[in-house]
Order: structure tokens, then sequence, then C-alpha cells
């Protein structure tokens, strides 16, 4: 039996329209939720960070960014 960890994410994923529709809605649900709470800024916040890093800027908000 093959190991699930050991298989790659599938390269497209393909969705119906009306189950597109209900994950947007769930998402930006979600994305509401945590407008209202510092809980979005935080993990914007944290992505940036990883994202500057990776791209050799010491700071972000600095000059370059």
């Amino acid at each position: 039996m093959e190991d699930p960890s050991d298989r790659e994410p599938p390269a497209v994923v393909q969705y119906r329209l009306e189950e597109a529709l209900d994950l947007l809605a769930a998402l930006e649900e979600a994305r509401d939720a945590l407008i209202t709470t510092d809980h979005l800024a935080e993990a914007a916040q944290h992505q940036i960070q990883l994202l500057s890093r990776r791209l050799g800027f010491d700071e972000p908000g600095g000059d370059d960014g």
C-alpha cells in the first residue's frame, strides 16, 4: 500500500463553478473574521517577513520595500 505522505500534490485542481463559489464564500467569511481581529495583520506581517528574507532584503518596508 502506498504511503499518502509520499505522493505529490496534483499539478492542477479543478472546481465546478458551484464548488468554486462555495469555496470563495468560505474564504471571504474567513477573511472578514480575520479583519475584525488583529490576526490578519499578524499573519500578513509574518508572510511579508518570510518573503523579504527569501528575496534578500534585510528589513521589510525599508528603502527597497
